[in-house]
């Protein structure tokens, strides 16, 4: 019989590498996923993706805990909750009011009601676009995806336009009507008109009221959720009646020329919409996420959808910029009434409480990882007390 070679192991063979070896670089591979029960299947749809591990991320520190530069840039503070609708308000207001004295919208003779209602709701329909499509492009511009910011800020123009006007023209008409009545009323009184009539308050209130009612649905529709749509008109039709008082008020008080009193008008309106949308929203969430550390720390998104898809793309729900390891369509969380399961991507790393996930069901206080963004998961204490039980 011939001989045959021998492989021979010895304790060198099962010993770490050497430092600077070849073997040394081969990376060290995540622990293998651990299997998580959920209640029903998983859905099936996220395409396959091919991604790398990602770095181990420790969100108090605000980026890689490797050591690495913060991945919290100067715009965080732009993304607080509640802030961030507010400077977006106060922008898209300021554009609107400079774009119509530029145009010279806000100055008119009518030649007759149906005119000066229809100029009137040119005016407030090119304020309205501007205002709406900074509200829906602000998280991506100060993103630095302007692109993308421009893409939403062109679609919203038109509905927009389209909801503002309608606004504009009916709360003009309303408006003529109560002072043609205060009109004839002082002429057979022999009384003095004043523009603090506690109906021209009334008239402002319900103009900018049905103004914010028509912007806060309309985001929301834009955004494919009618439950984010509700909110927007509730949240609208309270801003929008007090910044109405309050407009009418500047306008009948302050000693100003008509542009500084305007603009002081509609900071008002565009400021209390944003507050009342954000409390109303707040009131009403049932789940919601917060970026706590990565490209987009601190903002914060409501779980509005039956299904929200997170990733790279302009396409999902809760688009994460800022963030190369993060896929185009990485995970999505579906909420089926009880519960929300988050599932992830063929291929795409999501790591909930630091342990390897493909499903599983949230629960509140996890901390998701998806690619280097830590995202906390919470939800209202009613909605986790009935999937307790």
């Amino acid at each position: 019989m011939s001989e045959r070679s021998k492989i021979v192991l010895g304790e060198d063979d099962f010993a770490d590498p050497a430092p600077g070896s070849a073997d040394a670089t081969m990376p060290t591979p995540l622990a293998p996923p651990v299997a998580q029960a959920v209640a029903s299947p998983p859905r099936v749809g996220l395409p396959a993706v091919s991604r790398g591990a990602p770095l181990r991320v420790d969100p108090h520190a605000g980026g890689p805990s490797t050591g690495g530069p913060s991945q919290a840039d100067a715009g965080s503070w732009l993304r607080a909750p509640g802030r961030s609708l507010l400077i977006a308000a106060a922008v898209g207001v300021l554009a609107g009011w400079a774009i119509t004295q530029i145009l010279g919208l806000a100055d008119f003779t009518a030649t007759s009601k149906t005119a000066a209602d229809a100029h009137v709701g040119v005016w407030t329909g090119v304020i309205g676009a501007i205002f709406g499509g900074v509200l829906l492009g602000f998280d991506s511009a100060v993103a630095g995806a302007w692109e993308v910011a421009g893409t939403r800020f062109a679609k919203a123009a038109v509905p927009m336009f389209g909801a503002a006007f309608v606004a504009g023209f009916i709360g003009n008409a309303v408006y003529l009507q109560i002072l043609q009545g205060i009109l004839e009323e002082a002429l057979r009184g022999g009384g003095v008109l004043s523009d603090n009539d506690i109906r021209f308050y009334l008239a402002r209130a319900l103009g900018w009221a049905l103004f914010g009612i028509g912007i806060g649905a309309t985001i929301g529709l834009l955004n494919r959720s009618r439950r984010q749509a509700i909110n927007g008109a509730i949240g609208g039709a309270i801003g929008g009646t007090a910044g109405g008082i309050v407009f009418q008020f500047v306008s009948a008080n302050l000693e100003a020329g008509n542009g500084l009193s305007r603009l002081l008008g509609l900071a008002a309106v565009g400021g209390l919409i944003g507050l009342a949308t954000r409390a109303v929203e707040t009131a009403r969430r049932e789940a919601w996420l917060q970026i706590l550390a990565g490209g987009m720390a601190g903002k914060e998104f409501i779980l509005y959808h039956d299904v929200t898809r997170l990733g790279a793309s302009p396409e999902c729900e809760i688009f994460l910029l800022k963030d190369a390891a993060v896929a185009k369509f990485h995970a999505e969380i579906e909420d089926r009434g009880t519960q929300r399961i988050l599932t992830a991507a063929p291929g795409a790393p999501v790591l909930v409480n630091q342990v390897p996930v493909d499903s599983r069901v949230l629960r509140n206080g996890d901390q998701l990882q998806i690619g280097n963004t830590v995202i906390g998961y919470s939800e209202r204490a009613s909605a986790s007390a009935s999937m307790a039980g």
